[in-house]
């Protein structure tokens, strides 16, 4: 990830981007209009001293709003069958994993929200069904990650294994971006009622999601 992670050349400072896409959205393109791998709007590209980096990251995923434990994170995403193999991942590569889950969540609330028309004067129960749908797995995405900064704050996850975990996963803020501005689009066509993202990944003004913790039905992925 050597376009997202960039240490000065004194070795002070480090820069955390938005990484490209890595899934396929059908258009054959990848994001970073800038060239530089960011996407628009959604990269944070704030050089922080190096020793910071880890407690950076993890403010960032966390939601003040939320309390997501890494066990709830595990519980939902990994099979009991899976648990050994699971545990004997190291901790940078569990976090590898729960954030390519996050990642899946985001870009199908996406894919959700920008299937849903915009141009009707009331919604459908297909345009109703969509919306809540995509607010689900946003919801997922979210607590995912906030999952991770819960890790970090009890000692589970060290400075070194979440950089590193970061670098080597799908992780974007791109897509986080992305995807807020679809749910605006479409609560302002019907005026749903929602509350903006919670966390500090590209806004820190915005507010917390209006329901706690993460989906009880969510499959288990590994």
């Amino acid at each position: 990830m050597s376009d997202q992670s960039n240490r000065s050349t004194d070795g002070e400072t480090y820069s955390l981007g938005a990484q490209p896409e890595t899934t396929d959205r059908g258009d054959g393109g990848s994001d970073g209009p800038n060239g530089d791998g960011s996407a628009d709007g959604g990269a944070m590209g704030v050089p922080i001293p190096e020793k910071h980096v880890g407690a950076f990251v993890a403010e960032a995923f966390e939601d003040p709003e939320r309390s997501t434990t890494w066990e709830d994170v595990v519980d939902a995403m990994v099979a009991p069958a899976a648990r050994d193999a699971w545990d004997d991942l190291s901790a940078a590569a569990q976090t590898v994993e729960v954030l390519a889950q996050a990642a899946e969540y985001d870009r199908r609330a996406t894919d959700e929200l920008e299937r849903i028309p915009t141009n009707k004067s009331e919604p459908t129960p297909d345009v109703r069904s969509a919306f809540e749908e995509a607010r689900r797995l946003r919801r997922n995405a979210d607590a995912f990650r906030d999952g991770i900064a819960a890790a970090y704050a009890d000692g589970r996850i060290g400075d070194d294994e979440l950089v590193s975990a970061v670098e080597e996963s799908a992780f974007d803020t791109g897509q986080i971006a992305r995807r807020e501005d679809e749910l605006e689009r479409v609560t302002a066509a019907y005026d749903f009622d929602f509350r903006p993202y919670g966390g500090t990944l590209f806004d820190e003004e915005q507010v917390e999601d209006d329901a706690d913790g993460h989906d009880p039905d969510i499959p288990e992925t590994f």
